[in-house]
C-alpha cells in the first residue's frame, strides 16, 4: 500500500508541473497542507 501511495502522488505532481508553473505547484501544495 506504501507503494501505491507514493506513486499516485509523483503521477499527480508530474502532470501538475506540465500543466502549471512550478510556482503555482508549489504554492497549491502549501495551502492544501495548511487547509489539512
Amino acid at each position: 500500500m506504501t507503494t501505491a501511495e507514493t506513486t499516485v502522488p509523483s503521477m499527480a505532481s508530474t502532470v501538475t508541473t506540465e500543466t502549471t508553473p512550478p510556482n503555482t505547484t508549489i504554492t497549491t501544495t502549501a495551502i492544501t497542507a495548511g487547509n489539512i
